[in-house]
């Protein structure tokens, strides 16, 4: 697997974590007079989402790709 099949299947796994967090943070707005806590609550899971956003971004390029490239190349029939 090369880095761009990885980080787009990880982009549309973010983009699908950012609109659920979207649509909670409109129902947090819509419902903010029933509960205190609710803006505290989606402030720290907006926080929470964007480190672990930028840290999975860091993780991905920092993998190791030479090990698929061998693993390809071992299963490649050499024909010369």
């Amino acid at each position: 697997m090369s880095i761009i099949i990885i980080l787009s299947l990880y982009l549309v796994f973010l983009a699908v974590v950012w609109w659920f967090f979207i649509v909670a943070k409109i129902h947090a707005y819509k419902f903010k007079n029933f509960s205190s806590n609710i803006e505290k609550v989606t402030k720290i899971l907006f926080i929470t989402l964007l480190i672990l956003s930028i840290l999975w971004f860091v993780l991905i390029f920092s993998l190791d790709f030479s090990f698929f490239e061998e693993i390809n190349t071992q299963n490649t029939i050499n024909i010369y």
